[in-house]
């Protein structure tokens, strides 16, 4: 679990997302596999939802903000997305269970902060199409 420590100690080593996902290719593809709307689980504004649903509007905010991204508690994370999903992005990442929860909370507040650079998420269509050549793009 060496890198997903050094993620959570040191977020900003996922700062050049193009660098994490080159290293990380089946990490990067489960992550746009969860964000994209193509998949049947609600895409990105889904996820989003549940979160703020589940108790983390706040940090929800934050990353859609301008200031910095508030962390999540991995367990909260779960709760909110619910285990099935959880385990459907362990399973397409190649990590476990509880490697998952560490790594998408460590992930997810600068996949969304750079998704949204005016404080507004691409429509759909939009952000599938941003995710579909990000996928293609890693040939894998």
């Amino acid at each position: 679990m060496g890198m997903l420590d050094a993620i959570m100690k040191n977020p900003e080593l996922l700062g050049d997302a193009a660098k994490f996902a080159a290293d990380n290719p089946e990490i990067a593809k489960a992550a746009m596999k969860l964000l994209s709307s193509n998949t049947g689980g609600g895409g990105l504004g889904g996820l989003l939802s549940n979160l703020e649903s589940g108790g983390l509007g706040d940090a929800v905010s934050s990353w859609l903000g301008s200031g910095s991204n508030e962390a999540i508690d991995p367990g909260k994370l779960t709760d909110a997305i619910g285990a099935d999903t959880l385990s459907g992005f362990a399973k397409d990442a190649g990590v476990s269970g509880s490697e998952a929860g560490a790594l998408l909370a460590g992930i997810l507040p600068g996949i969304v902060d750079k998704l949204s650079p005016d404080g507004k998420l691409p429509d759909a269509g939009g952000l599938d199409s941003v995710l579909g050549g990000l996928l293609g793009s890693l040939g894998r």
